[in-house]
């Protein structure tokens, strides 16, 4: 009889998850069997668990869920090179076919057969990982596993951040999650000369201002908007507005606090489509608008090994709660109150 492993899975087209059995891979001759040990619980997992427009017409169940992870290397398959059992590992979600103009040309994150963990192929929330081994990353000694766990959002970060130049402008990150968090931290260590967050929840403002902002401001004070403004030339708007929330509200102000001639980039996913008057927000004042889909396959990823070995940020204050992984509900039920910033479930039962 094979062998059986717990998975985190999204059964069915209905809100929630459930923990379920089931048989233990064995890796393909390109691949790699993971003992998963930590995995990140994203934004993109608690839209799935609540199964709200964008999930339900994009993944389909039943699914394992999950694509932030760490873990360690136990089988290999026979034509894996440079990789063996005991490595530390995480790993690119994006899983593109290899073979089309934009594999062949380093877009790989944007490959139109690409299927991501986790949303459209089964994912890392699960004792054991099958997982290609021309996506893996070796996670260096010095790095902590919590903080590799999650190197799939500080991809998307330094992504965003890192996709215009950020030296000697202001900008704004609006949605201070974890994800904004990082942004504000890597703007600032970028040379951004103010970095203004904007978010509803006090604690992650005092979090922004303790993690790279300049400024922090609650969106729902009265003429917050305003206030803002004031911080930039002439209250003419910010150089660089960063969208990481996904809210129709915050988009919406994502282009309002944008100066004319100056640069967006939308990373947060909204839960449906988005209405905006493109002639008065983005046509007349002449905007750059960029779209950020995961990270550059591997840029990305060096960038962050190397910002965290030469000191420059710390990720480890924005993980704050931790939970066995049979805990799982308890970990989106403190996402849903807006408690956490990241959460981190143990597979090291």
């Amino acid at each position: 009889m094979p062998e059986s492993m717990l998975a985190l899975v999204k059964p069915g087209s209905a809100p929630g998850m459930s923990l379920e059995t089931r048989p233990k891979p064995s890796p393909d001759e390109n691949d790699v069997l993971i003992r998963i040990l930590k995995t990140g619980v994203c934004g993109t997992d608690v839209h799935i668990y609540d199964w709200d427009d964008w999930a339900s017409h994009r993944v389909h169940p039943p699914l394992i869920v999950g694509h932030e992870f760490v873990g360690v290397i136990e089988e290999v398959g026979d034509a894996v090179e440079d990789t063996k059992p005991g490595d530390i590992v995480s790993g690119e979600g994006h899983i593109g076919c290899g073979h089309c103009f934009f594999c062949r040309t380093g877009q790989g994150h944007i490959c139109r057969e690409a299927q991501i963990i986790g949303v459209d192929r089964d994912g890392a929330f699960v004792q054991f990982f099958r997982f290609p081994a021309a996506n893996l990353w070796k996670v260096r000694p010095e790095i902590p596993s919590d903080v590799a766990a999650i190197f799939d959002p500080f991809g998307n970060a330094m992504h965003t951040v890192m996709a215009q130049s950020v030296a000697g402008k202001s900008v704004a990150v609006v949605g201070a999650g974890s994800i904004g968090l990082m942004a504000c931290k890597i703007a600032a260590v970028a040379g951004a000369l103010t970095v203004i967050a904007v978010d509803p929840q006090e604690h992650k403002r005092k979090l922004a201002l303790g993690f790279g902002a300049t400024f922090a401001f609650d969106p729902a004070e009265e003429g917050w908007k305003q206030a803002l403004l004031a911080h930039t030339r002439e209250a003419s708007g910010v150089d660089v507005v960063l969208e990481m929330s996904g809210s129709r509200t915050g988009i919406r102000d994502t282009f309002e606090l944008v100066r004319p001639g100056g640069e967006v980039a939308l990373l947060g996913i909204p839960p449906s489509d988005v209405s905006l008057n493109l002639s008065e927000n983005v046509i007349f004042k002449s905007v750059t608008v960029r779209g950020i889909n995961g990270r550059l396959m591997f840029e990305t990823w060096y960038q962050c090994e190397q910002f965290l070995l030469e000191g420059k940020l710390d990720l480890l204050p924005l993980i704050t709660h931790r939970y066995p992984y049979r805990q799982f509900e308890d970990a989106f039920e403190v996402l849903h109150r807006g408690e956490a910033v990241k959460v981190i479930l143990d597979w090291t039962e």
